[in-house]
């Protein structure tokens, strides 16, 4: 498949899905965006492990009691 083709066949597709997204209900519209937001969110986060640091202990630098009594 050429990349022309593809791109054509890609241009087609986004343009059916937002003239179907066009014509939901607002309150659809609004829970398929917080879909395709957690969705996308969940896909790309990073733990701190990711990163070769560890995170920081409880009650350490960032003020917080740690959870004590």
């Amino acid at each position: 498949m050429g990349s022309g083709r593809v791109e054509r066949v890609a241009t087609v597709l986004v343009a059916v899905v937002r003239g179907a997204v066009r014509r939901l209900p607002g309150a659809w519209k609004r829970r398929l965006d917080d879909r395709l937001f957690g969705a996308i969110f969940q896909a790309t986060r990073v733990t701190n492990d990711a990163y070769g640091w560890p995170a920081p202990p409880p009650g350490g630098p960032s003020g917080g009691d740690g959870g004590a009594p």
